[in-house]
């Protein structure tokens, strides 16, 4: 037990066997949780796997139904039974009449069992399909979307002279293509006449303007020679003037006094002596005779160097005008260049073309088996589309519509001479009546709302056992007679101070519960919890047990939540 109303306990018992008698309190254990619970019962009442997935641009999650959502087709507490706003148990709840709403297919049968493996085969299909398209897109782009590409290639070769075939399938051009291929390339090259002519002029061309470098070169070199000669020339001329002073002194004897104030200097200050000066200057006026004589040398070979070099620019200047001659009277030697690359291109691109033609398998098997899992694609999509859902629900609806509609008049339910039906989108049940539909919520009084409630649990379930559909097959209704027979009129269950045409409806309705029940009997059980204790005998005989007197549903030696 809880330990209290407002805490969860996820401890279950689940004890199994072909008869399972009532546990004392002590045998009482956890056998599994919630979890476990949900999938034991889920399994056990047939429930397969299933997946709804809501329409595509809604927000909510894919849901699975299961025990939780059957449950609510079986269970009518007190005060639901005479809802007239909600048809089954829970969906006062907006998210469990959401959930309901998208596992009724399943749980009615418009969806079927194997909903799922269709949904997986139809994944695996389309895998397929688009790895046989993707192929065949591969193929139709090597073959240029059919014979286009082939055929634009061979119109090239025929336009550049390679070929002269005129094809009209894909087959043929190809053929046509490799025969092209097979034209040597030396004999798509053009000879020219003064193509040697013209290569040799570009040849010399670079030779004299090679030398034309060099001998520019060695004028630089010669110039600067020469400019460090004469450098050195007005250097030796000067000392040359400085010493020739030395003459003065001819004819006298050496002495070491200065030859201005007669003063003797100083040993440590002695001047050179004559004769060192003398020999400086013979030193420099024979170096300056060498670089005269080396001067006249050097400024000839410069001036023969200049008159190579113009010797060489008068033959570059005849050389351009050779070339240019040569260029213009052969205009057309640039389109044969042309012509011949052309050739070699459109040569080029038939070969890159045809080097992928290896890979390219015939497409006839791919194209049939393509073709063979679009129809299976398209025949599984037919049958999981919402379209077929909504029709089999549709189906579904018309088919319990007959029966709700002589219920409802044997009942005698407000607008029951109109036909009545269930509305699943809104999951109510609505009278088509001559001024329009007219929904549960608006249809009159207390006992109107509860016959509502019968005899769509009735049809409903009686529709899962005819069609073996996974919802446990029993309805419980709590105190369906409340609306004739309040507590205040209970007296010990006895019907006599309820007025006859309550007690006459009283009658009617469980009479109806009865009836419906044999109508697919063994498959359904109806649990009624009532306090009216009809003097029937087929009432009576259906009585399990009588909570009276002390006795009650939960034993008194039960452990409860405060012990």
């Amino acid at each position: 037990m809880p330990a209290s109303e407002e805490s969860d306990d996820e401890d279950f018992f689940i004890a199994t066997g072909r008869t399972v008698k009532l546990p004392d309190a002590k045998d009482l254990r956890q056998t599994t949780n919630l979890k476990g619970a949900r999938t034991t019962l889920t399994s056990w009442v047939g429930i397969r796997d299933n997946l709804h997935e809501p329409p595509a641009g809604r927000k909510r999650p894919a849901l699975s139904a299961t025990i939780r959502h059957a449950l609510a087709l079986c269970l009518q507490q007190q005060d639901e039974i005479t809802s007239k706003k909600h048809l089954f148990h829970g969906t006062n709840d907006h998210w469990a009449a959401l959930a309901l709403k998208d596992t009724l297919p399943y749980l009615l049968g418009a969806v079927d069992d194997d909903h799922v493996r269709k949904q997986g085969e139809l994944r695996r299909l389309r895998e397929q399909l688009r790895a046989a398209e993707r192929r065949l897109a591969e193929i139709a782009a090597l073959r240029g979307d059919g014979t286009t590409k082939a055929d634009a290639l061979l119109a090239q070769a025929r336009d550049a002279g390679l070929s002269s075939a005129v094809t009209s399938t894909w087959e043929d051009a190809v053929s046509a293509l490799r025969e092209v291929t097979k034209t040597p390339l030396a004999s798509v090259d053009v000879k020219l006449p003064d193509g040697s002519e013209f290569s040799r002029l570009s040849t010399e061309r670079a030779e004299l303007l090679q030398t034309q470098r060099s001998i520019r070169a060695d004028i630089d070199a010669a110039r600067a020679f020469s400019k460090d000669e004469k450098g050195f020339s007005r250097e030796a001329k000067e000392q040359k003037a400085r010493l020739t002073t030395i003459g003065i002194f001819e004819g006298t004897a050496p002495g070491q006094a200065c030859p201005l104030c007669a003063q003797e200097f100083p040993k440590e200050h002695a001047p050179p002596e004559v004769a060192a000066l003398q020999a400086a200057l013979t030193d420099v006026a024979s170096r300056m005779e060498s670089v005269a004589r080396v001067e006249p040398h050097i400024e000839n070979a410069i001036s023969e160097l200049e008159g190579r070099l113009q010797q060489v620019q008068q033959s570059l200047t005849r050389n351009r005008a050779q070339m240019e001659a040569v260029r213009t009277a052969n205009a057309a030697l640039s389109e044969a260049h042309g012509d011949a690359a052309r050739k070699a291109h459109v040569l080029g691109r038939i070969s890159l073309y045809l080097e992928s033609m290896p890979d390219v398998p015939d497409t006839k098997d791919l194209e049939s088996q393509a073709e063979s899992l679009r129809a299976q694609c398209k025949r599984l999509e037919e049958e999981l589309s919402d379209e077929r859902v909504q029709e089999q629900l549709a189906s579904i609806e018309s088919r319990l519509s007959e029966k709700l509609t002589k219920w409802a008049r044997a009942l005698g339910l407000e607008h029951s001479a109109s036909p009545m039906r269930l509305d699943l989108k809104k999951l109510t049940l609505v009278a088509d009546t001559l001024d329009g539909a007219v929904p549960m919520s608006r249809i009159g009084s207390g006992e109107n709302g509860v016959g509502f409630h019968l005899i769509a649990h009735l049809a409903l379930h009686q529709w899962f056992v005819q069609r073996s559909r996974p919802v446990p097959h029993f309805i419980f209704f709590d105190q369906p007679s409340q609306v004739y027979f309040p507590a205040d009129k209970d007296v010990d269950g006895s019907m006599g101070l309820v007025p006859d045409d309550d007690r006459h409806r009283v009658l009617q309705m469980f009479r109806l519960i009865f009836d419906a029940v044999e109508a697919v009997a063994p498959g359904l059980q109806v649990i009624l919890i009532e306090h009216a204790d009809l003097n029937e005998e087929w009432y009576r005989d259906a009585i399990v047990e009588r909570w009276r007197g002390g006795k009650k549903l939960v034993p008194e030696d039960w452990k409860r939540a405060d012990e």
